[in-house]
């Protein structure tokens, strides 16, 4: 959810370079200071000074000479060494001298992720684990000069670890092979066994075209987040003239590369993962730069290919957690009866950071939990039973998920609500939502007692539907079901807004935002960017006769009216200027694979219900929302047989997903901001899920450990004793996602860091 705590190293750098202090340059190595007259040197060391001495020498500072007065110059300058992942050598040896003649100068390093230095030998030795550009900094005298050190990294697998089957195929392995998530969380077979030397070779040849041979996931110009678990490489099957029997993996940036060869997997060869350890290494090593991605197969001593793409690595990591519906889920069983006679279940799952599977969160053997809503600060959850649509859950994700009935019961109120950033208050849905029977005017209740919150402002029938709050708690943007705002009636298609005063309860300022074009379609799930200024929202062109907001199918059944359903596509609004745009690069417009046999002949028209991770990382928001697409080779039945009572996704799982996409922040109103979206991983393979919120964790109290200060409850997460630990204590200045009150407080306001949301953040792509 964060940026890394390596990207606040190099922001604390720039920070000290822009004050005038030296924390390394590219542009030279040595501090210009005013050399002393040659009189003044005493370089014998006999206490006497002049001509004779020559300048070769530093002052002995115990005889009382100034060494800080010679120019202060630090070797070797612009080194660059290649390291081996897991490897810590070569080292480099740094030496400071002053008129040529060495000082014990006190050396230091500036990203300790790449390597370390001692202080007093120079000894810089890499780690291995990340490859970049450091500035080495040498201290003496009162001066200070730093060199640049890039460190490339490199990486070589033949074979993934264990395979060992000398790359015979694995025929039949199931897709959910590794848990709920699937292999890596991604699913696919997993990696194959090492290839031989002579198959590296043709590998590394030049390949020839194979017709048909193309990507299917990822896409080109993917952006990419840190800390995420590694993408599973899918491609068009090969014709079977051409069956591939290896792939060899080319990822290349400014300072990591890695080459992979890998066995086929299965039969036939249609998907392989990027090994975890390549992944990370090639998302902390990137400063930003383009990656390339290569793979060439080879079939019976030729190769074939090349494909190849462009990703971005942004410059900051998602954390926290994601919680979402899940229908036909195996974590719980209180549904009977799925298509192969086996109960299922339908259950509110998480996805932890860095987990491969999810957990189970709200929901039992014997009771259904899924229609939720989840606050902005991940403290609370609000689901419906399944067992009585009309009564509600309270789920405190600070207690261990504890689970209470929401009173009063029995009239639907606190259904589909919006959630106040803070989890202590809901505004009502006025949607006819599956579950929801709420027939009263917009109204605020409390989470935790379920009684009514005193507000004033709010039109006489307004009713609000699949509503949200802002971030910042000051503004609810909503489709406009019933009432009148000013002299405009509710059509039931346009989006209404309204902003709300937090200390004196006070909703104001009722306008329409958006009235899609007659006969377009209804504007609906709308949530707000992390700027609190636009919103991204759906626009859903298709209905599928029987549900407002709903994504199934025409019918449930397993007839031909369940090959047909909602279609819709996301777009978001800029709220100055009421300016909405279709984002065509997230919905996969133009470039979205398709398969007709399966009726995905317009996957950029499966798009629905997104939620913006409230708090920006790496310069971009990111837009969590269900998705019918083609999951590469994996996920490929039709688009809407996701109910397990009349299709069986057991084995063959159901396109129905969650992706993430990135989206520019602070875009010029009329432009498309997105980028292509990415399968999120960890959900479960083998079930529908949909309506995911992408939230903070609960904060943590002071002296815990963190990475950044969005996980503290004091605001900060300072440096004590080499250990990053939460505290309430400001500090010079806050760090990015540290608390602030205005952009003055954060370091690196002068780089483009801006206060958003009270956070230090990354305003856009620098």
């Amino acid at each position: 959810m964060h940026p890394s705590r390596l990207g606040f190293l190099l922001l604390a750098c720039l920070v000290i370079a822009a004050s005038g202090a030296a924390c390394g340059s590219s542009s030279g190595s040595v501090f210009h200071a005013t050399p002393p007259d040659a009189a003044t040197i005493d370089a014998s060391g006999d206490g006497t000074t002049g001509s004779g001495d020559g300048p070769q020498f530093v002052g002995d500072d115990a005889a009382g000479d100034d060494a800080s007065n010679g120019p202060l110059a630090i070797t070797p300058a612009n080194d660059v060494i290649d390291v081996n992942l897991g490897q810590q050598t070569p080292t480099v040896v740094y030496s400071a001298t002053v008129f040529g003649a060495s000082v014990p100068a006190s050396f230091a390093i500036d990203r300790g992720e790449i390597g370390s230095v001692n202080a007093s030998t120079g000894v810089m030795t890499p780690t291995g684990n990340v490859g970049g550009t450091a500035n080495i900094t040498a201290t003496y005298g009162g001066q200070s000069v730093a060199t640049p050190l890039t460190v490339n990294l490199h990486l070589v697998d033949n074979g993934a670890a264990g395979a060992g089957d000398g790359g015979a195929p694995d025929a039949g392995v199931a897709p959910d092979a590794g848990g709920a998530g699937g292999n890596g969380g991604v699913g696919g077979a997993g990696a194959g066994g090492p290839v031989a030397s002579g198959t590296q070779t043709v590998l590394q040849g030049t390949p020839v075209a194979d017709p048909g041979l193309a990507w299917l996931y990822p896409y080109d110009q993917t952006v990419w987040p840190q800390g995420l678990l590694a993408p599973l490489l899918q491609w068009t099957p090969p014709t079977a003239a051409h069956a591939y029997d290896s792939v060899y993996i080319h990822l290349q940036e400014t300072a990591f590369e890695y080459q992979g060869y890998f066995s086929a997997n299965a039969t036939p060869f249609v998907n392989t993962p990027i090994p975890q350890a390549a992944w990370q290494a090639l998302s902390y090593s990137n400063q930003g730069e383009p990656v390339t991605v290569t793979l060439v197969f080879s079939s019976a001593g030729v190769a074939y290919g090349p494909l190849t793409e462009t990703w971005t690595i942004a410059q900051g990591s998602l954390t926290g957690t994601v919680y979402y519906n899940s229908y036909g889920t195996n974590l719980a069983h209180n549904y009977c009866c799925a298509v192969d006679g086996l109960e299922f279940g339908g259950a509110t799952l998480a996805i932890k950071h860095g987990a491969t599977s999810p957990v189970l969160v709200a929901g039992s053997d014997t009771e259904c939990r899924v229609c939720h809503s989840v606050s902005a600060d991940g403290s609370s959850l609000v689901t419906e039973q399944g067992t009585n649509y009309s009564t509600s859950s309270y789920v405190n994700l600070k207690n261990a998920n504890a689970e209470t009935t929401m009173t009063p019961q029995g009239s639907g109120q606190f259904a589909w609500p919006a959630m106040y950033p803070d989890g202590t208050m809901l505004l009502t849905n006025g949607a006819p939502l599956a579950g929801a029977n709420w027939n009263g005017d917009a109204q605020l209740f409390s989470v935790s007692t379920g009684a009514s919150v005193a507000s004033s402002g709010v039109p006489a029938g307004l009713r609000a539907g699949s509503p949200v709050f802002s971030p910042d708690g000051t503004h609810v943007a909503f489709n406009f079901v019933a009432g009148t705002i000013g002299t405009t009636a509710a059509d039931k298609v346009s989006l209404g807004a309204m902003d709300y005063d937090p200390v004196a309860s006070v909703f104001s300022n009722f306008r329409v935002l958006y009235t899609p074009a007659a006969g377009a379609g209804t504007a609906l799930w709308p949530s707000f960017m992390p700027t609190n200024d636009a919103v991204v929202f759906e626009l859903e062109t298709v209905n599928n006769g029987r549900d407002w907001g709903g994504t199934r199918s025409t019918c449930d059944s397993s007839g031909t009216c369940s090959n047909s359903g909602t279609q819709a596509e996301l777009w978001w609004l800029d709220l100055a200027t009421s300016t909405a745009t279709r984002l065509d690069n997230l919905n996969g417009k133009g470039y979205l694979p398709s398969l007709a046999a399966t009726q995905h002949t317009n996957d950029a028209q499966l798009d629905y219900e997104p939620t913006v991770n409230p708090v920006p990382s790496g310069g971009y928001a990111w837009v969590v929302f269900t998705s019918r697409r083609l999951y590469g080779n994996l996920a490929t039945i039709n688009p809407w047989w996701s109910d397990p009572r009349f299709h069986d996704i057991s084995a063959t799982p159901t396109p129905k997903k969650l992706w993430v996409a990135a989206v520019d922040l602070n875009a010029k109103p009329g432009t498309d901001p997105s980028h292509p979206a990415f399968y999120l991983p960890a959900q479960e393979l083998l079930a529908g899920n949909s309506r995911g919120y992408w939230v903070v964790d609960p904060c943590q109290t002071d002296g815990t450990t963190c990475l950044t200060g969005d996980e503290c409850c004091g605001g900060y997460c300072e440096d004590v004793d080499g250990g990053f630990v939460c505290s309430a204590q400001p500090p010079a200045c806050s760090n990015l996602n540290d608390k602030c009150a205005t952009v003055a407080d954060c370091c690196g306001a002068t780089q483009g860091i801006q206060c958003i949301n009270s956070r230090c953040a990354q305003s856009g792509i620098q």
